[in-house]
């Protein structure tokens, strides 16, 4: 039987997830499905910057996120601030920039499988149909209208359905099939991958997400509550993805050994669970929105997580996507969708730009380190940096 609605949300992340919300609180019928069984891990940094914890406090009544991450039993650390270490290849002499989000604010680190989990809970009691192992394979046009989206049960061989609605909003990620279905998205040229981990028994963490940055290799450290930290070693090259991919755990632990400030804060630490792998990252989408569609969270676009910004702007774009799809569900003009398309790229501009220009200078070491000595000889230029890293600037209602 064929089914109706309002709006087809591909992707249960924050970004779907609120947007399928942020909908149904407006009176849209919404389905939003997940090609995932949930809950399901998520390889990624698992830390919020003081961005995304505002974000979140404003969606969901104002209320601070460490008040309900206690209420729904979630592990979870508060992260202060963070520290940025860089070391020449094979060199034991270490730059150090460090800073506090200050004002109040804090960033969270958290299991993903739990935090995508609530904010599901949250849409399901707004309203929202929500179908995981269901992949929304192809938009359905007919001429040149969207009249819907068509899905299929994973891991089963049965026939795919046309779901009919009168907008589709793609939140699927990196490799987002609503992006490539409208034909908007291509990989760009940086080769970037990484592999996430959760360790036990790491010591000395200290509240602030720390990375280290030497040569092809980032390491990124953040505690997610519980004890654990998570680890994530982003590596830029084929040699070191070829490396990683024969065995990822040892890999991992190999990487942690190389820098003297970690060797000594491993000695008990253990990996749980498995290593995830995911990359390469740069996507490159020519329109977040179409007649008929949007585009949000990383299906929207991608480069770099180095900075750790990506919970935030997916909750950003939702927040920013919700009113111009009522409008254009109530007016039945799709200008409100190419306001979002602006809007979003006004917003992130300056943050993509920042991303580039550290993947670029962490290419030249001796450039990279005299520029962090600089910036971190500066509070008017470290506090810059820490509000634009960690998105606490004023936002556009």
């Amino acid at each position: 039987m064929e089914r109706t609605y309002d709006v087809v949300v591909a992707g249960a992340g924050p970004a779907g997830s609120v947007l399928a919300r942020l909908l149904a609180l407006q009176g849209a019928k919404v389905l939003m499905v997940d090609a995932a069984p949930f809950p399901r891990r998520k390889p990624c940094g698992e830390s919020l910057n003081p961005g995304a914890v505002e974000t979140l406090s404003r969606l969901y009544d104002g209320r601070q996120a460490d008040e309900w991450l206690h209420e729904a039993s979630i592990p979870h650390s508060v992260l202060t601030g963070w520290q940025l270490n860089s070391a020449a290849s094979g060199s034991s002499r270490m730059t150090t920039l460090a800073a506090s989000f200050g004002d109040n604010r804090y960033g969270i680190g958290c299991k993903r499988e739990l935090l995508d989990g609530w904010l599901i809970e949250q849409a399901y009691r707004a309203g929202v149909v929500f179908e995981q192992k269901t992949r929304a394979e192809r938009l359905i046009w007919e001429k040149g209208r969207l009249i819907g989206v068509e899905v299929r049960r994973t891991g089963e061989q049965q026939r795919s359905q046309m779901v009919r609605t009168q907008m589709v909003a793609g939140a699927d990620g990196i490799r987002s099939a609503v992006a490539r279905s409208a034909d908007l998205s291509r990989f760009g040229k940086l080769r970037k991958a990484a592999l996430t981990a959760r360790l036990n028994g790491v010591e000395g963490l200290s509240g602030k997400v720390e990375l280290y940055v030497s040569g092809d290799r980032v390491i990124g450290l953040a505690p997610i509550g519980g004890g654990q930290a998570n680890m994530t070693v982003a590596l830029r090259g084929r040699k070191a993805m070829e490396g990683a991919a024969t065995g990822k755990a040892a890999y991992l632990m190999n990487e942690v050994r190389q820098w003297e400030a970690l060797k000594d804060r491993f000695h008990h630490a253990e990996i749980e669970g498995e290593v995830l792998a995911c990359g390469p990252f740069e996507r490159i989408v020519r329109s977040a929105a179409l007649e008929g569609m949007v585009l949000v969270g990383d299906a929207a676009g991608y480069y770099d997580p180095m900075t750790g910004q990506g919970i935030y702007r997916a909750l950003r774009s939702a927040e920013l996507a919700a009113p111009a799809l009522i409008d254009a569900l109530q007016s039945g003009s799709h200008r409100a969708l190419q306001w979002y398309n602006r809007q979003r790229l006004t917003e992130f501009a300056g943050s993509l730009r920042l991303q580039k220009l550290i993947e670029q200078a962490s290419r030249h070491e001796r450039l990279w380190r005299a520029g962090l000595r600089v910036i971190g000889a500066s509070e008017t230029l470290t506090n810059r940096l820490v509000a634009a890293i960690g998105d606490t600037r004023p936002v556009h209602r």
